[in-house]
């Protein structure tokens, strides 16, 4: 391969950071046309403003990658041009931009591909192949690999392609002010892109496609933002202040698309969630002294405007909202945030499942939700739900399950105390008999206000005492 020149100056990595990636050129020869030793291509000259621009690396003549990088002066460029073939981890142990232009990584090994240890790292472009997806191994494309003592920030993972891996896409560990955009993430074992206590970062703009859960994982996900549970707080603080952004996430068909456990002000925005087992779950984190319980609920998690959608049929919701805490009236920790302005269709024939699924929860807010073509059920308010609110809801076009009644709002056992207000039914000629509201235990408080079930044809049915109406139509 011959080398080629440019004339153009650098762009620093700052502004690769600020939305110049796509711009960096390859300097692959000095600016005073003199030999550079292989993978070298030499520093910049001065720019119009009087700073030194970020020195270029390109892998031409490269023995291995692994000197590129160690030729890339900290802050510099590397430009990978070639496909590389590799048997062990590229390790990147220095602050850099890697761009790809035309080059490749791929590996048959149950390795991580791109291995990061330091912060201040942009990987722009990437293309990365794996040892396949229908077996378990520990295989990732990029691990951003920091600790709790030491985490690591400023890490960016930018128009990525990463395909064929049997554990994740993208891992980052401990990490702060990070980012995973507009990357297409498929053929993954475990998860496109799991977040373990992150923190002030973003995931947006991502294809995420068939998450295929080889034997013996239990589970997989599309977008995870989790926290080691063999320890406590301290040792693996909770992922926070996270924004999960119009992703397009679809066949995770045996878990989860997008998911927390024990997050912190996880917003969960504007995403399209396909054929998955289950769309969205915010959920609990394990309790570090037992793995059979629950200790830390989701708190202040947001899901706003995501759609959801599934064809097939099994159990599943498509939006759970869980805390901590295993019984009915648990002291445990209790989850709260908002369910806004959702479109959730084809849930709600597993047992207790529908649209939305919450238990366990403390003044959470679900409202404006539009809910059609579900299955038998639409919000499921199945225990201990404290101060929670449902407003101007759309449940539409339940399809029947068998003999069973189909009902809009069905509050499934007890402990449940708030107020349902300007939520409404929409039937249609295939739905059958439909309940507006079903919440036939009496240990249940529920204040139902300017309710439409005109469509139904039971507007509710209740024990004693367990519901007020008030002007329902």
């Amino acid at each position: 391969m011959t080398r080629g020149t440019s004339s153009r100056p650098v762009v620093t990595r700052r502004a690769a950071l600020f939305g110049a990636a796509s711009a960096i050129p390859v300097v692959l020869l000095p600016t005073d046309g003199a030999q550079a030793s292989p993978g070298q291509s030499g520093r910049a000259d001065v720019d119009a403003r009087g700073a030194r621009a970020a020195q270029s690396v390109s892998d031409i003549g490269a023995a291995r990658l692994q000197d590129a990088v160690t030729a890339t002066d900290p802050d510099g460029v590397l430009v990978v041009t070639r496909h590389w073939v590799l048997s062990e981890p590229l390790r990147i142990d220095r602050p850099l931009v890697i761009r790809f232009v035309g080059g490749s990584l791929s590996t048959v090994r149950d390795i991580d591909l791109v291995l990061v240890t330091v912060s201040g790292v942009t990987i722009v472009d990437a293309v990365l192949r794996g040892s396949g997806a229908d077996h378990s191994g520990l295989g990732r494309g990029v691990h951003v690999a920091g600790t709790a003592a030491r985490p690591l920030r400023d890490v960016h993972v930018l128009g990525a392609d990463i395909r064929d891996f049997p554990h994740d896409g993208v891992l980052l560990e401990h990490c702060a002010g990070f980012s995973v955009d507009d990357s297409l993430i498929t053929d993954i074992g475990y998860a496109g892109v799991l977040m373990f206590s992150c923190t002030d970062g973003a995931v947006r703009r991502n294809r995420i496609a068939r998450i295929v859960q080889p034997k013996p994982y239990p589970n997989s996900y599309g977008i995870e933002a989790v926290r080691a549970t063999t320890t406590g707080l301290v040792g693996a603080p909770r992922s926070a202040r996270i924004v999960i952004a119009d992703n397009h996430v679809s066949d995770v068909p045996s878990w989860e698309g997008i998911d927390t456990h024990g997050g912190q002000s996880i917003a969960i925005l504007r995403n399209r969630v396909e054929n998955c087992r289950v769309g969205i779950a915010i959920v609990p984190s394990k309790d570090e002294s037992d793995a059979s319980a629950t200790k830390y609920a989701p708190l202040d998690c947001s899901v706003i405007d995501n759609i959801v959608h599934r064809t097939t049929p099994g159990p599943g919701s498509g939006i759970i909202i869980r805390g901590a805490g295993e019984t009915v009236g648990d002291r445990a920790e209790r989850a709260n945030g908002m369910v806004l302005r959702n479109t959730v269709t084809g849930y709600g024939d597993g047992d207790r499942d529908g649209a939305v699924l919450v238990y366990l929860t403390r003044h959470l807010l679900i409202a404006h939700n539009h809910l059609p073509g579900g299955v038998r059920r639409g919000l499921s308010l199945y225990h201990s739900n404290d101060g929670i609110v449902l407003v101007g809801n759309r449940i539409a076009g339940l399809r029947t399950q068998g003999t069973a009644t189909s009902v809009a709002i069905d509050v499934r056992a007890s402990e449940n105390r708030g107020h349902l207000m300007g939520n409404r039914y929409e039937g249609s000629a295939e739905s059958g008999a439909v309940y507006g509201v079903l919440c036939r235990q009496t240990a249940n408080d529920l204040v139902l206000v300017d309710n439409d079930w005109a469509a139904t044809t039971t507007a509710v049915v209740a024990g004693a005492g367990a519901v007020i109406r008030v002007r329902e139509g």
